[in-house]
C-alpha cells in the first residue's frame, strides 16, 4: 500500500506534531459511468481547476485560495519522504516503536524499523499533502502539459486536495495537537484519511470508465504484491486510516453528507474503537484511563515510552499471532495503558493494563491470546507457580506473564508484562498500576 509510512508516523505519534499526509494506490470501487470527455488542448492549470472545483461541490468545502503543488518523479518523492525521517522528532518516535513492536513479537528482533518503512514504501507512495508547508505533491509528469497527467495522478491530486480543503477549513496541525495518545492521534488519521478517501471515490466514480478503473485495480493489485516481505502487523496497520477510516466516514456520509462529516471534525473521535465500532462515537462511550507507575521496574529501569495502544492495535497483535477470533476478542476493549521501560545494558520490558466492558471480555482476550501463541513454535507455554498469574510464556519479545484482576469501578483488568527474564516479569506485574 503506498502511503502507509507517513501515515504510520501520524498515527504513532505523541500528538504534538503533523505529519504529511500521504496517499496510497489502494484501488477503489469501480462503476461503470462514463467517463467526460476532456480538452484534450487544455492546460495543466484548467486540468487542475476541473478537479479542484469538483471535489469542492463534493466535499461542501471552497478554495481556500492559490494551491500550491509540485507533480515530482519518484526519486523526488522518495526524497521527500526520506527528509521526514531524517526529522529527529521522527527518528524518536520510530526508536520508541521499534522497541514496543519487538516486544510485542511482530517485527524481527534484530530489524531496523527504519529500514522496514522505507522498504515498504518503494515505489508505492502517489502523493502527499504538507500542512506545515501548505503543499502538495503528486507522483507524475506535467512537463508536457495536462495530457501527460494521467489517471493515477489526477485521482491522486484529487485525494491531496481533499486535504488542503481540511487543511483550510479545520486546520489539520491542531487536529493533530488535540490527540490525547497514539491510540486518538490513530483515530483523527482515520477520520482525515476516510474523509479524503471518499471523497476521491465519489469523484473517480462519477469521472473515469470502467476500463480505466479496471487497470486502476490491476496497477493497485500488482503494486500489493510487491510487498511480500513485510511484516503484516505493519501492512494492516499502515491500510488502517484508509480502509476503516474510508468506513466510519461512509457512514457520516449517508447521515448527512457534508454537514455530518465536518461535524465529527469539530468533535474528534477518541479512540480507534469509535472508528471500527461508529455507534460508540454517537453514543460517546469514551477510553478508560488507566496509568502504569513510573517506578513500576524498579530504580535500575527508565520509562522510555508510555501511550495507549488501543482496540485497533490488540486486535492487530492477535492477528498477527494467527488468532482466528481476535475481533471478537479486541471488541471488549474499554480502555489501556502501556509503558516500555529501559535498563542501563539496553534492555527493554514492556508493561500493559486493559480494561475490558466485562469480566467475559477480558476472559475471551486471555484466551484468543493464549491460543495463538500456543499454535506458534516460537512461543513455549511457561508455569508460573504463582497465584494469580493465569499465563506464562517465552516468546520472540521476552517473558511474558498475563494476570486478571478486578478492579471495581475500572472494570475487569488484564495485565501483561513481557521483560527479559521470568524474575522481573512476575515483579513488573505485581506492581502494574490500575489508577
Amino acid at each position: 500500500m503506498a502511503t502507509l509510512v507517513v501515515v504510520m508516523l501520524a498515527g504513532c505519534s505523541d500528538g504534538s506534531d503533523s505529519e504529511p499526509s500521504a496517499t496510497s494506490a489502494v484501488a477503489e470501487p469501480t462503476s461503470s459511468a462514463t467517463a467526460e470527455p476532456e480538452n484534450q488542448s487544455q492546460t495543466v492549470e484548467d486540468l487542475l481547476f476541473v478537479i479542484e472545483s469538483r471535489i469542492e461541490l463534493i466535499r461542501g468545502i471552497e478554495s481556500p485560495g492559490p494551491v500550491h503543488h509540485r507533480f515530482v518523479d519518484q526519486a523526488g518523492m522518495q526524497n521527500r519522504l526520506a527528509e521526514e525521517f531524517a526529522d529527529p522528532e521522527i527518528v524518536e518516535q520510530l526508536v520508541k516503536e521499534s522497541a514496543l513492536l519487538k516486544l510485542l513479537g511482530v517485527i524481527p528482533q534484530g530489524s531496523n524499523l527504519t529500514a522496514i518503512y522505507e522498504s515498504m514504501l518503494g515505489s508505492q507512495v502517489l502523493g502527499l499533502y504538507d500542512p506545515e508547508k501548505e503543499q502538495l505533491y503528486v507522483l507524475g509528469d506535467d512537463a508536457s502539459g495536462a495530457d501527460s497527467i494521467d489517471t493515477e495522478a489526477q485521482l491522486t491530486y484529487a485525494h491531496e486536495y481533499v486535504h488542503r480543503l481540511q487543511d483550510a477549513r479545520f486546520d489539520l496541525e491542531a487536529l493533530e495537537d488535540l490527540a490525547t495518545g497514539d491510540d486518538m492521534s490513530f483515530a483523527i488519521s482515520a477520520l482525515i484519511e476516510g474523509d479524503a478517501t471518499t471523497a476521491q471515490t465519489q469523484y473517480m466514480l462519477a469521472k473515469h470508465d470502467l476500463t480505466e478503473l479496471a487497470a486502476l485495480l490491476e496497477s493497485a493489485l500488482a503494486a500489493q504484491d510487491e510487498l511480500p516481505d513485510a511484516p503484516p502487523f505493519l501492512q494492516t496497520s499502515l491500510e488502517f486510516p484508509y480502509v476503516e477510516g474510508a468506513a466510519f466516514v461512509g457512514i457520516l456520509n449517508q447521515m448527512g453528507k457534508s454537514a455530518a462529516i465536518d461535524a465529527v471534525f469539530n468533535d474528534l473521535p477518541k479512540s480507534t474503537e469509535q472508528i471500527l465500532h461508529p455507534e460508540k462515537y454517537f453514543d460517546k462511550e469514551e477510553p478508560v484511563i488507566l496509568d502504569i507507575p513510573d517506578a513500576a521496574m524498579g530504580d535500575e529501569w527508565t520509562v522510555q515510552a508510555e501511550n495507549v495502544m488501543g482496540e485497533f492495535m490488540l486486535k492487530t497483535w492477535l492477528e498477527t499471532l494467527g488468532s482466528v477470533e481476535a475481533t471478537a476478542a479486541a471488541a471488549g476493549w474499554g480502555g489501556d495503558a502501556y509503558a516500555v521501560f529501559e535498563n542501563d545494558s539496553g534492555d527493554f520490558a514492556l508493561g500493559v493494563v486493559i480494561a475490558w466492558d466485562t469480566d467475559d471480555d477480558a476472559r475471551e482476550f486471555i484466551v484468543s491470546l493464549s491460543e495463538a501463541m500456543g499454535d506458534r513454535d516460537e512461543y513455549l507455554s511457561r508455569s508460573s507457580g504463582l497465584p494469580g498469574v493465569m499465563e506464562a510464556w517465552g516468546g520472540p519479545g521476552g517473558y511474558m506473564v498475563i494476570s486478571r484482576v478486578d478492579s471495581g469501578d475500572l472494570g475487569d483488568i488484564v495485565k501483561i508484562a513481557i521483560t527479559p527474564d521470568s524474575a522481573n516479569s512476575h515483579g513488573l506485574i505485581w506492581t502494574l498500576g490500575t489508577q
